[in-house]
């Protein structure tokens, strides 16, 4: 977003997603995106991020030119295709019904997309365009006119598997071309095979989809399932499983044994092993270079052991180390919000932390943001469902009794939340609650104040942008937003 808020970027898709409920900062998000030519939202509701450009949002239309396309889409019972849970099993769900009006599953909406690209790039070129061209998309039967208008979600499966483009031996057995790679391993660097995502093969063979499977059976009680759906890789649903073993394949918990060694049938029993190697010839941790588990990351950007650090906005002085912050989080607010940064050769004055700084006297409050069970995510299913939303129809903010009595609110109160971001504030209705409590630290006490970032001003309930507060930083690897951890002040509205 902060290359959008440059003018770096022409144009986006977003793809069930709400920046503008849902990104750090996101009255600086909504801001990039009016810099936008263009923006293709696929949604089942017009979501914040759709009408950014509406009175609404709170902008004169007139001055954004950002051309703004809502494709209606299919709901998740509209469509078939697989799910992946954290658990790493795929696994399938059935159409049950079709999606109304003129809403189309993503895969129709990106089958049309892709001719449209092709058809364009046939007659008028453009950057690279052997990778358009030649795109193959054979994922369903084409009509009289070459294209595919019912493209099918199992066949895409098949290619993420991957198959053999022409005949191969491998290990004395032939593979025909067209026929299903098994596993991984059968993937060849000579061009004989492809695969959309090497971690999937084996979920497909010739002759099922297994993540269809639904088998029951887990003779051993320990939770394998191993015949209902798919785990990748290779239905393996325990990683590095050979660890749980000893160097002569006996398991270490003979009560819960997840894998052993076989020494008459010479092969590896229970899970499906990572590697088939008999015992003692290989460490099982094989994605590793030494084949043994690491007590330390060596490759993160932070360094690779542990190392506590304040978040960039704490009100305290980090005890653990003399580096406050961390010295490699990443800073796009150096180019947006300029009140703080962590480089001082930025902007002349700035400041690398809030702690000890005027700003953490004017925002002395730590504040969090959480969900809720009545919504999800940033609201754009739920916000548009009148029972959740007579369940949970209000922004609330949360806070302790201690601190309510300092403030003088009361539950049901209108409050004010402000940051260093966002210093004319939102609105919400306070929660006084035995949750939070003030914390102790160094001596002193602080309060904590939460915030649920569901809401928005589309849908049936609507309320502030709960991340119109929270900064703009990143993790130094991954580069996750630090919104759990920010300084807010909380005042009653007077009047009300």
């Amino acid at each position: 977003f902060e290359r959008m808020a440059h003018g770096e970027i022409e144009g986006l898709f977003c793809w069930g997603q709400n920046p503008a409920v849902g990104g750090p900062s996101s009255r600086m998000e909504r801001r990039a995106l009016a810099k936008l030519k263009w923006l293709v939202c696929v949604d089942l509701w017009e979501t914040e991020t759709a009408s950014f450009w509406q009175r609404d949002a709170g902008v004169d239309p007139a001055a954004i030119d950002t051309e703004v396309f809502l494709l209606p889409a299919a709901a998740s019972v509209e469509k078939e295709g697989s799910i992946s849970n954290s658990g790493r099993w795929a696994q399938w769900r059935y159409k049950a019904i079709d999606p109304p009006g003129e809403a189309k599953d993503d895969l129709s909406i990106i089958t049309e997309l892709v001719y449209r690209l092709k058809d364009l790039y046939k007659d008028k070129g453009g950057a690279f365009p052997k990778s358009i061209l030649n795109l193959s998309w054979d994922y369903g039967l084409k009509d009289v006119d070459g294209r595919i208008h019912h493209p099918s979600t199992r066949e895409v499966a098949k290619e993420i598997n991957g198959f053999f483009l022409k005949d191969k031996v491998i290990k004395g057995k032939l593979f025909k071309a067209g026929s299903m790679v098994p596993s991984f391993a059968y993937l060849q660097e000579d061009g004989s095979t492809c695969s959309g995502n090497w971690l999937y093969c084996n979920s497909v063979s010739d002759t099922e989809n297994k993540m269809m499977r639904r088998g029951t059976s887990d003779p051993r009680g320990l939770g394998f399932y191993h015949e209902w759906a798919w785990c990748w890789p290779v239905n393996r649903r325990i990683l590095y499983n050979r660890a749980s073993v000893d160097e002569a394949g006996r398991p270490w918990a003979n009560d819960k044994p997840v894998i052993w060694w076989d020494s008459i049938a010479r092969k590896w029993q229970g899970d499906v092993p990572d590697g088939g190697w008999p015992p003692g010839t290989k460490y099982p941790f094989i994605m590793l270079p030494y084949g043994h588990a690491r007590l330390f990351a060596p490759g993160l950007a932070d360094g690779p052991f542990p190392e506590h650090y304040e978040p960039l906005e704490s009100p305290v002085k980090n005890f653990m180390s003399s580096q406050q912050v961390s010295p490699v989080i990443v800073r796009w607010d150096k180019m947006t919000h300029r009140e703080i940064t962590c480089d001082p050769m930025v902007v002349e004055g700035c400041v690398a932390a809030l702690y000890g700084t005027e700003a953490a006297k004017r925002f002395p409050i730590i504040c969090t943001t959480y969900r809720v069970s009545e919504h999800w995510q940033t609201g754009q299913m739920t916000r548009w469902l009148p029972w959740l939303c007579e369940l949970m129809p209000e922004l609330f903010v949360e806070m302790s009794e201690e601190l309510a009595r300092i403030k003088g609110i009361k539950s049901g109160d209108k409050v004010r939340i402000s940051s260093i971001r966002n210093q004319e504030g939102i609105i919400a209705y306070a929660l006084v609650t035995k949750r939070f409590r003030p914390y102790k630290i160094q001596g002193n006490l602080y309060h904590q104040v939460g915030l649920p970032w569901h809401f928005g001003y589309k849908g049936l309930a609507t309320g502030a942008i709960a991340n119109d507060l929270t900064p703009f930083v990143g993790d130094a690897n991954t580069m996750i937003p630090e919104y759990k951890a920010f300084l807010v002040d909380v005042n009653k509205v007077q009047g009300e």
